[in-house]
């Protein structure tokens, strides 16, 4: 069992384990890899940035497809930011980039506006051959998230 699944068992969140055949990285890949039925505009991406000056790190949930709008970061975060590096992304979510879950961060999260609007989510796991589906809805009962909009397609 992934650490992720005790975690919603314990919290009566409804969730679905998607089995991967290789580890995904991108959109593309998960669709894919998947050995279950997934929708290509469900999955979204935690992504790790960082502060060029200060080093402080956030993670930013947004849909697969889209992107950071750096210009929009600067003016959230006060600071230029960029995507953390391979080694931060490792060190402050226990793994590597494509499979950062959501749930299982300690360092702030920020959610894309756009996320909201899904009914469904398919994340990265905290394991790279397993996505996480779970309604859009249940993400407030299980971690604290501000609501930013920050991606561009």
């Amino acid at each position: 069992m992934l650490k992720v699944e005790e975690k919603l068992i314990r919290k009566r969140i409804w969730h679905k384990v998607i089995a991967l055949n290789e580890n995904a990285r991108t959109v593309e890949d998960v669709v894919k890899f998947s050995k279950g039925d997934i929708a290509a505009d469900e999955i979204c991406k935690t992504i790790i940035i960082i502060g060029k000056k200060t080093g402080k790190t956030a993670a930013v949930l947004l849909k697969g497809l889209d992107r950071i709008d750096f210009k929009t970061a600067k003016n959230i975060f006060g600071e230029e930011m960029a995507i953390a590096s391979p080694e931060v992304v490792k060190e402050v979510s226990g793994v590597e980039p494509g499979a950062v879950c959501p749930f299982l961060l300690t360092i702030p999260l920020y959610i894309d506006k756009k996320v909201l609007g899904l009914k469904k989510i398919n994340s990265g796991s905290g394991d790279h051959l397993h996505g996480l589906e779970y309604n859009v809805e249940d993400i407030e009962k299980v971690v604290s998230y501000k609501i930013i909009s920050i991606s561009k397609t």
